[in-house]
């Protein structure tokens, strides 16, 4: 009698299958920690600014509704203070708050104060990023117009997108005031005659005597004498002329540092004076994209050869800066956006 002899295919996994399988696992898992991590990032930087924004824009209505000045102001990298009316009893408290963790302040320590009619000197823009491993992975800013509105994550200087103004009836003068007792509304008063006038006639004066003989003909003019000219002029050679070079000890404008890289929808300050100056003078700044570079203050006031402190805030696009000094030239300072 034959004996059978069972029959078995099963077998185990190899050592190269477990490695694969268990490198497939930790390259899914990885992916999937980081886009929780990066979704959480997210969220706690749009709540941030958005809260942000919500108290720049009731510190502004609050400003409005007292008739009087209300001020946001970021005190660190992490913290703001918000200066109102808060319990609507007309006194004015000041309390603090802080970004989420995790969240900071891309534009530096700086701060806006509402006027009665809830605007403000001039455009800001607040920026707000997440650290992590000290690469900041995503950014977004909150902007408050001259006229006190708030944009959330604007990818311009909205101020600047505005057309300028066209003023007509001789260049926007003021009118004058109406002058009392010249019987109209707005006017000027009407000249007084002249005490040297000529009397017309009828009036007692004594009548002209024509002079001349009535019956002499005219003297005709004298015909014009053409003269000859010649045509077409000769034109000048035009001359070669070098590049005006500075002389040594001349006066120029210097900016520290000479370029700038800057996060998307920060800031960053830099350091411009002039070189041999003496007495006192103004360095204007101008950007080359007031959209997307925006320079504070536009102009500074310095002595001899003392430094002028300018902050540059952008949004996403490359640009420069131009700095000039009146009798000292120019100096243009690229605008990277990292």
């Amino acid at each position: 009698m034959m004996k059978r002899t069972p029959f078995s295919n099963a077998q185990g996994f190899s050592t190269i299958q477990l490695l694969i399988t268990i490198a497939v696992m930790v390259i899914v898992s990885t992916f999937a920690v980081v886009s929780i991590t990066r979704a959480r990032d997210n969220v706690r930087l749009m709540n941030s600014a958005r809260q942000f924004a919500a108290y720049v824009e009731r510190t502004r209505s609050d400003a409005v509704r007292r008739h009087a000045t209300a001020t946001v102001q970021t005190l660190d990298n992490n913290t703001y203070s918000v200066t109102m009316d808060w319990d609507g009893f007309g006194t004015t408290r000041t309390q603090n708050f802080d970004l989420e963790q995790g969240v900071e302040f891309t534009t530096g320590i700086k701060g806006i104060t509402f006027n009665w009619r809830g605007r403000i000197p001039s455009e800001e823009s607040f920026g707000f990023a997440v650290n992590r491993n000290t690469a900041r992975v995503q950014t977004v800013s909150v902007g408050i117009t001259g006229s006190g509105d708030v944009t959330f994550d604007s990818q311009y200087f909205q101020d600047s997108l505005l057309p300028p103004v066209a003023l007509n009836g001789g260049g926007g003068g003021v009118m004058p005031e109406p002058i009392p007792g010249s019987g109209s509304g707005y006017g000027y008063p009407s000249p007084s005659p002249s005490p040297g006038a000529s009397p017309s006639p009828g009036q007692g004066g004594p009548s002209p005597t024509p002079t001349g003989d009535p019956s002499s003909s005219p003297t005709p003019y004298p015909s014009p004498t053409p003269t000859a000219s010649s045509y077409p002029s000769p034109t000048p050679t035009p001359t070669a002329t070098a590049a005006a070079t500075p002389p040594a000890g001349a006066c120029t404008v210097t900016a520290s540092p000479a370029s700038l890289t800057i996060v998307s929808d920060g800031s960053a300050t830099i350091s411009v004076s002039r070189t041999n100056a003496t007495g006192s003078g103004t360095i204007t700044a101008e950007s080359s994209n007031s959209g997307q570079i925006q320079v504070s203050p536009s102009s500074r006031s310095v002595t001899g050869t003392g430094a002028g402190s300018f902050t540059v805030t952008v949004k996403k696009q490359d640009g420069s800066v131009t700095f000039s000094a009146s009798g000292c030239g120019s100096k243009t300072v690229n605008v990277t956006i990292q």
